[in-house]
């Protein structure tokens, strides 16, 4: 095919000149609009998809930075060293507690209390009774080697017991009824040294609450206990003698008289808590043991024991016998507060004189409010804000609202009124402070009132601006610390009759434990002048309901903010739980986390210090709410874990395999672990405390002494000084002696004027 080409036909290129400028935006910035806007519904499932994937895409990123943040924390040491202990019986714990001076460890078992030593691990003694599973161990040193117990058990009975000489003693059963309803008891605590103890009843009918305070006959229940060590020393110290030359010749023997004794001494001791009244159980089994034990016993118990002979005994030397101790005394019982509710007076004149004349702070339920005034303040209220009630909270009927109390013994202050404090009651309980879940006032009654009528109003009221969550009391009862809702925490300072301050710990954030620190934690300043000392820095461990802690130095004043520990933690796993400090290392507080870890943390630096690991076949029992104690000052640490197992979980219809071997038997044991023996925390050990006293008050002869012992240890320095002044006082007289002679020379040298010469110039000095 020809193709024509057009001749003479010249192009010219185009000049640069003639070339327009580029636009600036003749491009795309975004790479995703190179394609083509996508129709719908293309579009809408482009959106969506790219709408997971930036979800999908944050999500990983947070997974991400959690894990490095994770791995990138630094771990404390892991101890998995438990010694698992081997005794069958204390396996199945129910709860533990230290005596006090760390000789013994107090187990609560399903069937009874037993006794181990806390350093040997060897079970001392056991008292067995059917169907008393304790559940809460309470041990004060009642004198020396002698030890008060309060227990409670599951079926809501209080006991008294008494541990002296490897034996144990049944002195009280704190909720006897003769008959009527049945009393449970669902709190139960007492005094330091065991003066008094409180008891938190409710009736199962009524579902009414209350507190009992009753003062413990301690000297008198001291000196039964002498007499019955008195009683059977001489038949121990004959049963050694005998058990020495039967040694020889028999191997294998019966069992000794010695053994029959204490468990004699145990038959007693249960036999008499028997027969002083019915029990809050019901038990069929328990009741037909006490009727049988009635039986067999003589009428000798009507009369009371005399405080410096033995308890009374009843039955043959070999059979049952029966120790009845001194009754503690009831002092007095509190109800709680009524709600408030509107004045019934029938005029305002009998309301008047109903009122307090406002001289002293009360709770509030004497008032002029009558029923119409509050009415109608509610119908309007429901008038201007109709729109908005849908909004408040409804009330729950169904719910029951359980009202508890907190009590607190408190020694001799400058907070109550005069006369109800005694001088002779110095360093003994005299006032219990109450208040009740839900309320905001700190109520104060005497114990030392002795009216008939064991109910009467409050001698002091604190009142609060909002509820209190929690409070607790130094050891010497000094300091008294209250924790809000609102997140602030009131001090009193009890010994001079002060509030300390207001705390702000958290923004509307609860508190939900404070505890006082051993003042001996804290780096003592430098004496200095004058040489007694003027303030203990006693530290407050405060911990909110999320998980925060901080410590508060309470000599610092309330503009001093608090230190933070630790704070508010990412996971719910990783909340922990304050439990108790170390006795004799007060620096070391033990916690546990949710997830079942047992830490020892720094209590100034909040670091972790090391964590006790279960075996892996074993996890904490109640990690809320642990099973542990400390023995042996400290130096060991029993802890109750339960066994891991997959076909506990399945098994379901396995009665006669639980009934052969008993599910506690199987699943949980006791270990302990040797802290003293744990590297890291040897620098603890190897520091120097002082026994500091939480209340510091120097009074004029102790400054005095103070002052004339620094004088007589400063002689030695004073002599030397004083020859040193002696040595510079003979060079300050000879330059008195040298300055004296310059000056006379001086007047010697002087040449007196003539009588010409004086009129000369004084003529001049006219002119």
């Amino acid at each position: 095919m020809p193709v024509y080409l057009r001749k003479n036909v010249v192009y010219t290129p185009p000049s640069i000149e003639n070339v327009s400028d580029e636009d600036e935006d003749d491009y795309i910035q975004d790479p995703e609009q190179i394609r083509d806007v996508l129709p719908q519904p293309y579009r809408m499932i482009n959106k969506i998809i790219n709408g997971i994937l930036d979800v999908v895409w944050e999500d990983v990123s947070q997974k991400e930075s959690a894990r490095i943040a994770e791995q990138s924390k630094i771990r404390p040491p892991k101890y998995d060293c438990g010694v698992e202990i081997q005794n069958q019986t204390h396996c199945k714990a129910t709860s533990l507690a230290d005596s006090g001076d760390g000789r013994y460890v107090f187990i609560g078992l399903p069937n009874g209390l037993s006794v181990m030593d806390a350093s040997t691990q060897k079970p001392i003694t056991i008292w067995e009774e059917d169907n008393m599973e304790i559940v809460n161990i309470r041990s004060h040193v009642m004198g020396v080697q002698t030890y008060l117990i309060v227990t409670l058990d599951d079926m809501g009975t209080g006991r008294l017991f008494a541990f002296a000489f490897d034996c144990l003693f049944m002195l009280k059963v704190l909720n006897e009824q003769e008959s009527g309803a049945k009393h449970l008891v669902s709190k139960c605590e007492s005094s330091n040294e065991g003066d008094y103890a409180g008891v938190v009843l409710e009736n199962t009918s009524t579902k009414e609450t209350w507190l009992e305070i009753h003062k413990l006959p301690r000297d008198a229940w001291l000196r039964e206990l002498e007499a019955i060590q008195a009683q059977i020393a001489p038949k121990q110290n004959s049963q050694e003698e005998t058990s020495g030359e039967a040694q020889n010749t028999e191997a294998h023997g019966t069992e000794g008289e010695t053994t029959q004794l204490i468990k004699q001494i145990h038959e007693k001791s249960r036999s008499s808590s028997a027969s002083s009244g019915k029990s809050s159980t019901s038990d069929k089994q328990r009741k037909k043991k006490r009727s049988d034990s009635k039986k067999g016993r003589g009428k000798d118990r009507s009369g009371s024991p005399k405080p410096s002979t033995p308890p009374p005994m009843t039955g043959n030397p070999g059979d049952k016998m029966s120790y009845k101790f001194t009754a503690p005394t009831l002092v007095l019982k509190v109800k709680p507060p009524a709600p408030l509710s509107a004045n019934t007076s029938s005029s305002t004149y009998s309301a008047c004189q109903k009122i307090d004349s406002g001289e002293v702070i009360g709770t509030g339920q004497n008032h002029l409010l009558s029923a119409n005034h509050l009415e109608g303040r509610d119908t309007m209220f429901n008038h201007l804000h109709e729109n908005l009630l849908k909004y408040l909270p409804k009330d729950n009927n169904e719910e029951e609202i359980v009202v508890a109390p907190t009590f607190h013994f408190l020694n001799a202050g400058r907070m109550v009124p005069q006369g109800l404090e005694q001088p002779s009651q110095a360093g003994l309980p005299t006032t219990v402070a109450v208040w009740w879940s839900g309320g905001s006032h700190v109520m104060h009654y005497s114990l030392l009132k002795t009216a008939k009528d064991f109910e009467h109003k409050p001698d002091v009221v604190w009142p609060f601006s909002c509820r209190i969550c929690c409070s607790s009391v130094s050891p010497c009862t000094v300091l008294l610390a209250v924790g809000l809702e609102n997140g602030t925490v009131s001090l009193w300072n009890r010994y001079l009759g002060i509030d300390k301050g207001v705390i702000r710990i958290c923004q509307d954030v609860p508190i939900e434990t404070v505890k006082f620190l051993d003042p001996s934690i804290t780096q003592p300043a430098s004496q200095g002048y004058p040489p007694y000392r003027k303030k203990s820095d006693i530290c407050l461990l405060i911990q909110c309901r999320n998980g925060a802690e901080y410590i508060y130095n309470t000599e610092d004043g309330p503009s001093t903010a608090p230190i933070c520990l630790a704070g508010e933690p990412d996971k719910d796993e990783e909340k922990e739980t304050i439990l108790d400090t170390m006795p004799d290392v007060p620096e070391l507080l033990l916690v546990a986390q949710q997830n079942g870890s047992l830490l020892l943390k720094d209590v100034t630096t909040g670091s972790n210090l090391c964590q006790m690991t279960l075996p892996s076949t074993h996890q904490l029992t109640n990690p809320w709410e642990p099973i542990l104690a400390f023995g042996s000052g400290g130096q060991l640490l029993y802890v109750k874990g339960t066994k891991i197992s997959s076909e506990d979980e399945s098994e379901v219809d396995g009665e006669t395999e639980m009934e052969e071997s008993p599910p506690e038997a199987r699943k949980s044991s006791l270990f302990m672990f040797q802290l003293r023996s744990f590297p890291s925390l040897d620098p603890y050990w190897k520091r120097e405390r002082d026994v500091v006293s939480y209340l510091v008050h120097t009074t004029l002869e102790q400054r005095l002494e103070a002052l004339m012992k620094e004088r007589l240890a400063q002689q030695a320095l004073r002599k030397t000084r004083m020859q040193m002044r002696w040595g510079m006082l003979r060079q300050e007289l000879d330059i008195i002696q040298q300055s004296r002679d310059v000056a006379k020379r001086r007047a010697l040298s002087r040449v007196p004027l003539s009588a010409s010469t004086y009129k000369s110039t004084t003529s001049i000095l006219l002119l």
